[in-house]
């Protein structure tokens, strides 16, 4: 499973690092990128969770801060992209271990593994749209 991490990652770095405009914050916009994706993924999974195994059980996680047009978006931040971004400094760019990671999957070093990664999770996105809450 990290190894299918540092090949996402990887990936997300080159595409990050080609991306023209906003090829000088990288590191940012590549864990973001990731951040975004993998959050799809995990909110599918919690979706299906408490909606259709568990029975709402996981309601309690809902932070109701601001007003209810907002909360989604808060909580998503809390709980989905802060701690991936988090992770991803911690395994990929806290001592520069990018360096290391390119050299040692440099097949992964271009755009295709990270556009199937991030295509996927539209579908997903997408998917989430037609999951009926009870």
């Amino acid at each position: 499973m990290k190894k299918i991490y540092y090949k996402t990652m990887i990936s997300s770095i080159y595409t990050a690092q080609n991306n023209g405009f906003m090829s000088d914050i990288w590191k940012f916009t590549s864990s973001f990128y990731f951040a975004f994706a993998t959050s799809i993924y995990l909110m599918f999974i919690y979706l299906i969770l408490n909606n259709y195994l568990i029975n709402n059980y996981l309601d309690l996680l809902n932070l109701k801060i601001v007003s209810s047009k907002y909360n989604f978006i808060i909580n998503m931040v809390i709980y989905f992209f802060l701690p991936i971004m988090t992770v991803n400094y911690l395994l990929i760019f806290k001592g520069s271990k990018y360096k290391y990671l390119i050299k040692e999957y440099k097949n992964n070093y271009n755009k295709k593994f990270f556009a199937w990664y991030f295509m996927i999770a539209f579908v997903f996105m997408i998917a989430t749209l037609f999951i009926k809450i009870k």
